[in-house]
């Protein structure tokens, strides 16, 4: 061996009062619960901006986040040991943002739809 120890990896830290409180939850979250979560989150948006090629993706995502395109990429590979709770946080409150505002164009984007496509009540066959 190289005098690598995998003794400590993956170990917690034993207080994950910090998760918890972020969770909303009475139980606390454990460490993997945490990082797949930002796993999955990060996933969803590389994935979502995929057209522009995965390196594309990988930096708008990484610029849309306030990480490192190593981090993002590390994230869509399955990669990371641990997320930090502020972290976490960061991406889950942002990720919600983006969701909210893709949600409201597609509301104003389907009135728009209906508004075209409706038919005044005389003209039905």
């Amino acid at each position: 061996m190289l005098g690598i120890s995998s003794k400590r990896v993956g170990i917690l830290p034993k207080n994950l009062d910090v998760s918890s409180k972020i969770a909303g939850l009475g139980e606390p979250m454990s460490g993997s619960t945490i990082t797949s979560q930002f796993q999955e989150m990060v996933r969803q948006e590389v994935g979502a901006r995929r057209a522009t090629g995965l390196k594309g993706a990988f930096r708008e995502v990484a610029r849309l986040y306030s990480l490192t395109e190593r981090r993002v990429r590390a994230a869509w590979h399955g990669e990371l040991r641990s997320v930090r709770a502020e972290e976490w946080e960061s991406v889950r409150v942002r990720r919600l943002e983006m969701l909210r505002v893709r949600q409201e164009q597609l509301r104003q984007e389907l009135a728009s739809l209906e508004e075209e496509f409706a038919t005044p009540k005389g003209d039905q066959a």
